[in-house]
C-alpha cells in the first residue's frame, strides 16, 4: 500500500473519496506535528449546487493507533465539531489521524478562520494546535460545469476515481490516455461500474468531486 500512496498525487484525497483505510500502530502520548484541511464539494448532478464537507488530517510525531478523538473548532464563529470515527494512516515513519466528513448546518459555509485542533488519545492525553485556514468560497454557488471551468482556469490537478458496483475504489490517480474513455476504463477494469472526475486545487484547500458517470462501454 505504501508504494501506491507514493505514486498517487494528492495523498489525502485518496482517503477523502475512498471508504477509508486503517493501520494498527502504537502510541504513548498525543501530539500534533502539522494539520491539513480541505473543503470537499461533491456534485450529485449537473444542475444542483454541491454538498460540502470538511476533511482534516493531523500528522503526529508518534504512531496513531491510540488516537481516539479529534476535535475541531472555529473561534471566530463559535462552531465546534468532534469525531471518534477516525482514519489512521501510517506510511514509513510518518503517521496521521483524520476525519473526512465534518459538515455545517444547511446553507452555512465553513468559515475562513484560525481553527483550533485537538487530538485526544485513549488515555485522555491531548494535544492542541492552531491552524489558519482559508479557501475559495465561490464553489458553494457554482454548478458542476462552472466549478470544472474554474478549476481548469486555475490549472488544478485532474484525477479520476473508478469504482466497482459495491463502491470499492479500483483506481484513483491522474486520468491518463488509456483511461480517457469508458471503453478504455472497462478494458483496464472489467469490473468497473462508475467513475468520478476529481479536481484538486493546487493549494489542496478545495477538492471537487464531479457527478458520477457509469462505465458502460459501447458496442464498438
Amino acid at each position: 500500500m505504501g508504494s501506491f500512496l507514493k505514486k498517487s498525487a494528492g495523498f489525502f484525497s485518496f482517503f477523502i473519496i475512498s471508504a477509508g483505510f486503517f493501520i494498527s500502530c502504537s502510541q504513548a502520548t498525543a501530539d500534533i506535528k502539522t494539520g491539513e484541511m480541505s473543503v470537499i464539494f461533491e456534485y450529485q448532478d449537473e444542475e444542483s449546487l454541491p454538498s460540502a464537507r470538511l476533511c482534516l488530517f493531523i500528522e503526529s510525531e508518534s504512531d496513531t493507533r491510540r488516537s481516539e478523538e479529534l476535535l475541531l473548532s472555529s473561534p471566530k464563529e463559535g462552531f465546534e465539531w468532534s469525531s471518534r470515527d477516525l482514519i489512521h494512516i501510517k506510511s514509513g515513519d510518518r503517521s496521521w489521524s483524520g476525519y473526512t466528513n465534518f459538515v455545517m448546518q444547511r446553507d452555512q459555509h465553513f468559515p475562513c478562520d484560525s481553527y483550533s485542533l485537538v487530538l485526544r488519545n485513549a488515555d485522555e492525553n491531548q494535544a492542541l494546535q492552531k491552524l489558519d485556514f482559508s479557501y475559495d468560497e465561490d464553489f458553494y454557488e457554482l454548478k458542476a460545469c462552472e466549478a470544472e471551468e474554474k478549476m481548469k482556469e486555475a490549472e488544478a490537478d485532474k484525477k479520476i476515481a473508478i469504482y466497482d458496483e459495491k463502491g470499492i475504489l479500483l483506481y484513483y490517480d491522474i486520468q491518463t490516455d488509456n483511461l480517457n474513455s469508458v471503453r478504455k476504463m472497462w478494458n483496464m477494469f472489467s469490473n468497473a461500474s462508475y467513475y468520478n472526475i476529481v479536481w484538486q486545487a493546487k493549494d489542496k484547500t478545495v477538492l471537487c468531486i464531479m457527478p458520477k458517470r457509469l462505465v458502460i462501454p459501447d458496442e464498438n
